[in-house]
């Protein structure tokens, strides 16, 4: 089976400089997951289920064979969790392939406030400080330190669990007695309390009084609950009082970038049979619209735009809710590096600049390796990933192929690597070209036209290790 892995991974590497990560704080979309705010990544292997192999960026093997990462679990700490093949347990390990932590644990976590949750082998939860030295009692479950406070579970019997919270150093701050929690988020954190969801402060106060039949985290100054169960019209958004921002009268509210959120509704005069197209209109923080009109979809804000689609035409408004480029194209994604993609027609892609002029022709393919349809771009360091009749490589913003398209698939490129698909599953590629971690055997043997789909070739020896 091939498969196509991308695996977060701390750089500590020598010869490239991490980037500074943000505090681990609550995932959205996840009741207790955990963005640890790691972007940097490395290079892994799977061409096999328990086949894996770990590389560094200079091609290097990290680890034994058969080593995999812990997704999620890259942080600014230095280590990343690594489940050894051997044992079948978990440690910790840093980018040059050194256990920090030997591989002990069932499970194991990010390190988030220099402390990690893992799963001993009798099946309990502690906390590991950075030397691996346990600085806390066991617990029947442990989730990430967010904001100097650490989520965790005590078993009662029956279907009956407990929540509460430790600090860094192990001590219990705010009692075991919730029967829902979540992680903290901006002074904040949801718990359950008689069947209803409020939030108390960090040193357990309640700040809002439980009412709610749902609760996510904070983010901006606000937080989407919801008052009825379902997926009715009870969604809204408060502020850290507990005031509605926007009423609870919507199916869906969704968080767009870090000023705005979409408002939806199922479209009332949907007669098909399919699933229902939405409504939705853009909310700032103060609950303002600032659409008039309503929209099926909202991208993120970039650079002062927003990408949108009504009824299968797609384009662009402005912060305000003007419209800023028409909405005249059956795609339209988020802009990066000042290029966004766009096609008319879902098979041909090509790239406008903000002011809507299309600068990159729509030349660009969107067929992936099972026939499936993807979307040019994005750009990362002035290289976007483009299809050409099926097989894909890199466009520079001239449109010309700087990584010629002799690949099944490929994906941006994302701190100093991008995953391209080859025969024997999945291989990673420096932004010049060269082949991390496989050899041009591993790649079909393609002979391309002097301008394939029309854009000229600026590089012709991709490949090589």
């Amino acid at each position: 089976m091939r498969l196509m892995l991308m695996t977060i991974l701390a750089a500590t590497l020598a010869g490239t400089t991490p980037l500074l990560a943000q505090a681990c704080r609550p995932m959205e979309g996840s009741a207790v997951g955990v963005d640890t705010g790691m972007t940097d990544v490395l290079p892994q292997r799977c061409d096999e289920p328990g086949k894996c192999r770990i590389f560094a960026i200079s091609g290097r093997p990290i680890g034994e064979p058969g080593d995999h990462v812990v997704a999620g679990t890259a942080s600014s700490s230095g280590m990343v969790a690594v489940e050894a093949k051997k044992s079948g347990l978990q440690g910790y390990m840093t980018a040059d392939g050194t256990w920090q932590i030997e591989p002990h644990f069932k499970r194991a976590g990010p390190y988030c406030s220099d402390r990690a949750a893992v799963q001993r082998v009798d099946g309990l939860w502690v906390y590991l400080d950075r030397e691996g030295q346990e600085v806390s009692s066991p617990w029947d479950a442990a989730e990430a330190f967010t904001e100097g406070r650490g989520l965790v579970t005590s078993y009662k019997g029956g279907d009956k669990f407990l929540h509460g919270y430790i600090d860094t150093a192990g001590k219990v701050v705010i009692p075991v007695q919730f029967a829902g929690a979540r992680l903290f988020s901006e002074g904040l954190a949801a718990v359950m309390v008689d069947g209803k969801w409020g939030y108390i402060d960090r040193n357990g106060k309640m700040a809002i009084a439980p009412r709610f039949a749902e609760a996510e985290a904070f983010r901006s100054g606000r937080a989407v609950v919801r008052v009825g169960a379902g997926w009715a019209r009870n969604s809204g958004l408060i502020d850290a009082t507990g005031k509605f921002i926007v009423e609870p009268k919507y199916e869906q509210i969704g968080r767009i970038g870090d000023r705005f959120w979409s408002a939806s509704i199922t479209d009332p005069t949907y007669r098909g049979s399919g699933e229902p197209l939405v409504l939705s209109r853009l909310v700032d923080a103060e609950g303002h619209m600032v659409s008039n009109q309503s929209y099926n979809a909202f991208g993120a804000p970039v650079d002062g735009l927003i990408s949108v689609c009504r009824n299968n035409r797609c384009g662009f408004i402005d912060i305000h809710g003007k419209l800023a480029i028409p909405l005249k194209y059956k795609r339209a994604d988020d802009f990066q590096e000042g290029l966004a993609a766009v096609t008319a027609d879902g098979n041909r892609y090509g790239f406008v600049n903000r002011d809507g002029k299309l600068v990159l022709a729509q030349r660009y393919d969107s067929l992936g390796p099972h026939h499936e349809q993807f979307g040019a771009g994005p750009f990362v360091n002035g290289l976007a990933p483009a299809g050409c009749n099926g097989n894909w490589g890199f466009i520079d913003k001239d449109g010309a192929w700087a990584i010629p398209p002799i690949y099944p698939f490929a994906q941006s490129f994302e701190n100093g690597f991008a995953s391209v698909e080859i025969k024997t599953g999945t291989g990673h590629l420096r932004p010049d070209g060269s082949a991390i971690d496989f050899s041009p055997a591993e790649v079909d043997g393609i002979t391309l036209p002097p301008r394939p789909c029309d854009a000229p070739l600026a590089r012709t020896n991709p490949g090589s290790g």
